[in-house]
């Protein structure tokens, strides 16, 4: 099974840039990430932050908060799916 890291990744890099921009939006409202760090930030960047500050737990449910927020359902069903096969076999 791949890393949350990589799966986490794969879930960014789906977003077209203009929806990519509107998660790093959300992103500074919701979380310690300066608009600095984000402003120039692409899907890996922003990626390690999130991992750096909240862990592989954390980056989960705050990817999944936010991209309910933007709409992006597909995404959350495949992420809530690969979240359950995480937890069953002890990732998260």
């Amino acid at each position: 099974m791949a890393s949350v890291k990589q799966l986490l990744y794969d879930t960014l890099d789906d977003l077209e840039e203009e929806h990519l921009k509107r998660f790093k939006s959300f992103l500074r409202e919701d979380g310690p990430i300066p608009a600095s760090v984000l402003e120039k930030a692409n899907a890996t960047d922003t990626l390690d932050q999130m991992l750096d500050r909240f862990g592989p737990e954390g980056a989960v449910k705050i990817t999944l908060d936010i991209l309910k927020k933007i709409n992006q359902n597909n995404l959350v069903t495949t992420l809530i799916h690969d979240k359950r096969q995480w937890q069953h076999e002890g990732y998260l």
